[in-house]
């Protein structure tokens, strides 16, 4: 029920980076707007670029068909696992190993799950592979990415900007990111429409009817457990 709400916010926020809509809101806001000019707020093309996306499951898949399909981009991603050859066709996704979708991508686009093995996906040495002129977008989960290294690098304009959604330490970010202009900060809302909340709701009613009334959740964490 998060796949295709998920992979629209984490469009949405693709778009707001590579745009400067943030960055370009404040100035605006703060009465700074006097005049137009050739170069005020160019940012980065996102119809044709190429999205490198770093976790390749129902939500990056769902992001993969809305770039191919919808904004003619170029789409690489890396996983744990290959997906089958039918699914890459159907997502018009290659595969390619770590280092070369940093180097490559125009925008790379996290979302990985957390666990020990994916703590700082992101840290200092994989900025450093990024080309100048790359977004870096997380809405996977906080830690994913070391925030100190990237607010480091976005100060240094290693990367051009960076779009987050969640973060380390979460609901408290880091100070460095909010110092930096060049980076969108959103509060952990890639899941917030009204009507995925709702079914939310009802999903965890269903599944405690399910486990009061007939002995068995819906949908349980430990359902592998469950079935020996």
């Amino acid at each position: 029920m998060l796949t295709e709400t998920t992979a629209d916010f984490g469009f949405a926020l693709l778009m707001a980076t590579a745009r400067r809509v943030t960055e370009s809101e404040h100035f605006l806001r703060a009465g700074q707007w006097k005049h137009w000019h050739f170069e005020m707020f160019s940012g980065a093309e996102v119809h044709g670029s190429t999205l490198g996306i770093i976790g390749m499951g129902r939500i990056g898949q769902a992001i993969a068909r809305r770039a191919a399909f919808g904004f003619g981009m170029p789409v690489i991603y890396h996983n744990r696992s290959r997906l089958d050859a039918a699914l890459e066709a159907d997502c018009r996704a290659r595969y390619v190993g770590k280092d070369e979708l940093l180097k490559t991508a125009d925008h790379v686009l996290l979302v990985v799950p957390y666990s020990a093995a994916s703590h700082h996906t992101i840290g200092a040495p994989e900025l450093a592979l990024m080309k100048p002129t790359a977004t870096l977008i997380n809405i996977a989960r906080g830690g994913i990415v070391d925030d100190v290294a990237l607010a480091a690098a976005l100060r240094a304009h290693r990367i051009a900007a960076a779009g987050l959604d969640v973060f380390e330490g979460e609901p408290t970010v880091h100070p460095d990111l909010l110092a930096c202009s060049n980076v969108v900060l959103t509060p952990h809302i890639a899941s917030a429409t009204a009507g995925t909340r709702r079914a939310m709701a009802m999903l965890a009613v269903d599944n405690l009817i399910g486990y009061l009334v007939h002995g068995k959740a819906v949908t349980p964490l430990n359902a592998a457990e469950l079935a020996k």
